[in-house]
């Protein structure tokens, strides 16, 4: 049992981030913006102590900006520990943490652990105020709970868009890529600039795998409750349709890569951001920026909420002191310096986050079209969600090499995850 957890751990994906640099900031009062106004924080954290933090989706720089740096400023008695491993590994070694990041399909890892508690309580104690966040990512979090249990607090929200690159556009003579574009409009405008350069095949649409063309309508891949797959259904059955569409374009199924000059439209995720700088600063690519495409049936709406959380464990002994580091963490400060230096977008309502998304990270980049769509309501992740995410993938490789049809790829796909959970369940009974 123990060991099939530890794999479900290790299973979920941490999402790499960005380079080097750190927060600058005299300011005394840093993190107060965050603490609900008038009341006063009666909290004794005085005494030294350390919380420890697995923080798995953050490489260390941007621990330092964004944790480390901050507390020792406004916090300097409280220590922050990022811890090194896998979390089976941490917990056999006694140093369970305190603190966990991750994004909300982690959940369920760590509920299989039960490490997970409800902190409402402790927000009301330290008077942090949630009305701050946006609705849609408080609200994607407390899926996970039975009866709305706050199980963490976001601090980083997943944006899309619809990089393209102009230098390939200019050369052939093709108009941009347009804010409000629907699906159809963009796989049309893919097919135009999908073409030979010389000995090089430019690919016109690279469109991130079958998933993100499901995710504006939240789809389950296993209902976490039934345990059953969902996938034999209209919702992926027009992702692959649309999947197919695109890989049909002559020339356009290759995995060319937008940071070389090789893609013309390559609508992402923010994490592809600081390689994207990269290639900018290279001069590999000239960027634009468009609104994400968007169905007729989901306007201005982008991928389902996907957003980087920190967890209070039920087992931490310095629940008080960890909640200052969240206190700090998603402080307007901090959050602003995230926004403008590593175009990290915030889940807190504060227009002049927007205004000042990356600033200082993509100077002279129009980035505001990011802002013109929203993200979709939240899913309630399983365990089985990368296992059968994988089996998706796979069957849609088969249709898209023409060796199934759809219908018959997701009624294979809905027997293979059912068979993968039903197997799991036996041998973990």
């Amino acid at each position: 049992m123990r060991k099939r957890i530890a794999e479900h751990i290790a299973s979920v994906s941490l999402i790499a981030v960005f380079a080097t640099g750190c927060l600058h900031s005299s300011n005394p009062s840093m993190g107060k913006s965050n603490v609900i106004e008038g009341k006063e924080q009666a909290v004794d954290v005085s005494k030294p102590t350390t919380v420890k933090i697995m923080a798995g989706n953050m490489n260390d720089q941007l621990f330092n900006f964004m944790i480390a740096e901050p507390m020792t400023k406004k916090y300097p008695q409280i220590t922050v520990q990022k811890l090194q491993g896998k979390l089976s590994e941490l917990i056999v070694a006694g140093e369970t943490p305190d603190l966990i990041t991750d994004w909300n399909g982690g959940v369920p890892s760590y509920q299989q652990y039960d490490l997970l508690t409800d902190m409402t309580d402790l927000v009301k104690k330290h008077n942090l105020d949630l009305g701050r966040f946006q609705n849609v990512y408080i609200d994607a979090i407390k899926r996970f709970s039975e009866k709305g249990e706050l199980y963490a607090i976001p601090y980083y929200a997943q944006l899309n868009a619809l990089y393209y690159n102009k230098d390939l556009f200019d050369k052939f003579g093709v108009p941009y890529p347009k804010d409000g574009m629907t699906w159809e409009e963009v796989i049309d405008l893919g097919a135009r600039m999908t073409r030979m350069e010389g000995d090089v095949q430019i690919q016109g649409l690279n469109y991130g795998g079958v998933q993100r063309l499901a995710f504006p309508f939240s789809p389950d891949i296993v209902n976490a409750k039934t345990g059953k797959a969902t996938v034999n259904n209209d919702v992926w059955k027009n992702a692959l349709q649309y999947a197919l569409r695109i890989d049909s374009i002559p020339g356009n199924r290759v995995n060319k890569d937008f940071m070389k000059g090789q893609v013309a439209m390559f609508p992402n995720v923010g994490d592809s951001l600081p390689n994207i700088k990269k290639a900018v600063e290279e001069g590999t690519i000239s960027l634009g920026i468009a609104q994400y495409p968007q169905f007729k049936e989901a306007p201005n709406t982008y991928g389902m909420v996907d957003a980087h959380y920190i967890f209070l464990t039920k087992t931490s002994r310095n629940q008080d002191a960890a909640m200052k580091v969240i206190e700090v963490l998603t402080s307007d400060e901090v959050q602003m310096a995230a926004a403008k230096t590593y175009a990290r977008l915030s889940p807190l309502k504060d227009p002049e986050l927007q205004k000042q998304f990356a600033t200082k990270f993509l100077p002279g980049v129009d980035l505001q079209p990011i802002f013109k769509s929203k993200p979709a309501a939240g899913q309630i992740f399983s365990k089985y969600y990368p296992q059968s995410r994988d089996i998706v993938f796979d069957e849609y490789k088969q249709v898209a090499d023409g060796k199934k049809d759809i219908n018959t790829a997701l009624r294979s796909a809905e027997d293979r995850i059912n068979k993968l959970v039903a197997d799991d369940m036996a041998v973990t009974k």
